[in-house]
């Protein structure tokens, strides 16, 4: 029942973000708050410009409260407005400012590298501007603008980086804007951010290098063993070797890596292995035939064999060695096989053809 509660106060406030975004275009919207009291329901409106929420006389704020008791059975709601401090370092402003320009035909390099630059003279830490879609011509691309420190994954980025996406649409078709902007820095700051550039980097991307580029990074997920820093870094130094990972960095996988679900997660721990012609055919007749009463216990022996090299190949590389070296006589190539058939790592495969060697 509470989790029901949750879920429907949630939707509520999704409604009344999408109502008040609708209501006061142009006013520089941003976010509210809801505060309950015992008496009443208190909304903190968060805008740009304040007084066309208001109005005049207070007409529009007092249309707001009536309209929103009505539509979202609010208790004797009560509106204050909060005028936004500085608009250049709200991510949720600068987005739709950057949206609004596209739509009226503004040049996307010209609208990027203006705002980052207003959001650098603002004196946040780090932010990013990526502006995808039809900008010119039929074919789409993306735009990217940033500078300074800005994390893109883990609790750091969900609880200090301020995101927002925007949509403008335009003749040519729809753009998706994205603005990221880190607001603090978590209290245990690991990463010394001294160093960091704070000079404006811009770089184009086309649909089909993002394609490339993601299947690159889908590679070095599937060679990392883990997620930490180390294990990531030598994935990518591993994968260098037949691929290009020179524009590969650390957040970049771990934000691909969690903005997966579970089924495509599985489906880069599967390696596909295509299947010798006339296999199966080879595997029936097999089957068909009856087994020799004398081989019964080796062929078991062997299956259980098989099947205990697949659970230790399924695990990390370090608890793959440690299984692999209690064992009395270990079949190297069936290990091998084993782990060809399931994860495919080339550090681990290299490990054990040492073995074989």
């Amino acid at each position: 029942m509470k989790e029901k509660q949750f879920i429907q106060k949630g939707a509520r406030k999704v409604r009344l973000d999408e109502f008040l975004e609708e209501e006061l275009e142009g006013a520089g919207y941003s976010h509210s708050d809801i505060v309950r009291t015992p008496t009443s329901t208190k909304v903190v409106i968060h805008a740009q410009r304040p007084g066309l929420v208001i109005g005049r006389g207070g007409s529009r704020i007092n249309e707001l409260t009536e309209d929103m008791e009505e539509a979202f059975d609010l208790e004797n709601p009560q509106i204050e407005v909060n005028e936004i401090e500085d608009a250049d370092a709200n991510a949720k402003v600068v987005a739709k400012s950057i949206a609004d320009w596209l739509q009226k035909g503004g040049h996307a390099k010209r609208v990027g590298y203006t705002y980052i630059r207003r959001m650098k003279e603002a004196g946040v830490i780090g932010a990013e501007v990526e502006i995808t879609g039809k900008l010119s011509g039929n074919r789409g691309r993306t735009e990217k603008f940033s500078f300074g420190y800005v994390k893109r994954c883990g609790n750091t980025s969900r609880k200090n980086v301020s995101k927002a996406y925007e949509l403008a649409r335009t003749k040519p078709g729809a753009i998706g804007v994205k603005v990221r902007i880190m607001e603090s820095l978590p209290e245990f700051q690991h990463r010394k951010i001294d160093n960091v550039q704070k000079e404006i980097f811009h770089e184009t991307v086309t649909d089909e290098d993002a394609a490339a580029k993601s299947e690159r990074v889908n590679k070095v997920i599937q060679e990392a063993d883990n997620m930490t820093s180390g294990e990531i870094e030598r994935a990518i130094e591993e994968r260098g070797e037949t691929i290009e990972t020179a524009d590969i960095d650390v957040d970049e996988v771990r934000d691909a890596f969690e903005s997966m679900d579970e089924e495509e997660i599985e489906d880069v721990d599967e390696v596909v292995t295509s299947e010798e012609p006339g296999e199966e055919d080879e595997d029936e007749s097999k089957a068909d035939e009856e087994p020799p009463v004398e081989d019964t216990e080796q062929s078991d022996e062997s299956e259980g064999d098989e099947g205990e090299y697949e659970e230790i190949v399924s695990g990390t590389i370090t608890d793959a060695k440690e299984a692999i070296d209690d064992l009395d006589n270990p079949d190297y190539e069936a290990l091998l096989e084993a782990e060809e058939n399931d994860k495919n790592r080339t550090t681990f495969k290299d490990w054990i053809e040492t073995k074989i060697e």
